[in-house]
């Protein structure tokens, strides 16, 4: 018999907890997949992909609107080796005048290192004492230059103060807060620091030719090493001659234009 209760108005049963939540499962999962898929057409598009030139790092302005770099450097001595350390001091100056000059050309404001180490060991340094062997490192935060002052040669110690001087330039600047999808990336790592060999050539072509154009025969050469140590280096410095190719880029064009590495194709920084 059919009574009252059985006509009770009630609520319509709600779906389980899976079958409300996996529309949004598959959804969100077709999206996943379809970046993954797109992912590179999608990073060139916005501008993140290595070696996009119309990323925020390959269109800095400092490019076009800096100029050549004033490389001249009369303080030198004209025997660089007789001490090692006063040729490291007098280039420290003409790479203080000649980077203040070129960024203010690109209106940017150059703010000096906070500090300049010459060390005699890795432990003396600001940072990277950990770290495996280096001639020279630049600490990003507290924005100090070390160099590793060794041997009765001067110019692989210019060279490297001029490197990490690169760095340094490139942090002002804002080059390399230009991460973006390439963020703590081996091929973010090379093209940072083959520009700073551009950089440093740039800004050593005046002062030290000879030693240039011998560090870039040497540089090209390669070490003939094939141990972990030197593949690790390879990945995030670049091989031995991209370095050289860029090397000669920044003797021969002596602009930071000359040294955009963040538009160059993969093969150029390698």
């Amino acid at each position: 018999m059919v009574g009252p209760r059985d006509w009770e108005a009630r609520e319509p049963r709600r779906p389980g907890m899976i079958r409300r939540v996996l529309p949004t499962l598959i959804a969100f999962a077709v999206i996943l997949g379809g970046l993954a898929y797109l992912g590179g057409d999608l990073r060139e598009l916005l501008g993140t992909a290595p070696g996009s030139p119309i990323s925020a790092a390959a269109q800095h302005r400092l490019y076009e609107e800096s100029g050549p770099v004033d490389g001249r450097c009369g303080t030198l001595p004209k025997d660089l080796d007789a001490d090692v350390t006063a040729s490291l001091e007098a280039l420290t100056g003409c790479l203080e005048r000649m980077w203040a000059a070129t960024l203010a050309r690109a209106d940017i404001d150059y703010e000096p290192p906070g500090e300049v180490r010459l060390v005699a060991a890795p432990e003396e340094a600001a940072c990277g004492i950990d770290d495996y062997d280096w001639a020279g490192i630049y600490c990003p935060e507290p924005r100090v230059v070390n160099v590793l002052v060794e041997g009765e040669q001067a110019f692989p110690m210019m060279f490297t103060l001029a490197h990490e001087y690169a760095h340094h330039v490139q942090e002002v600047s804002g080059i390399a807060d230009q991460r973006g999808s390439e963020a703590f990336d081996e091929a973010w790592s090379r093209r940072l620091e083959l520009q700073a060999d551009c950089l440093a050539a740039v800004s050593l072509r005046s002062a030290a030719p000879r030693g240039l154009e011998s560090l870039r025969r040497l540089a090209g050469r390669g070490s003939g090493a094939d141990d972990g140590v030197e593949a690790g280096y390879r990945q995030s410095h670049g091989s031995g001659a991209s370095s050289a190719e860029w090397m000669r880029r920044g003797q021969e064009g002596g602009t930071v234009g000359s040294c955009n590495t963040w538009g160059a194709p993969a093969e150029r920084v390698s």
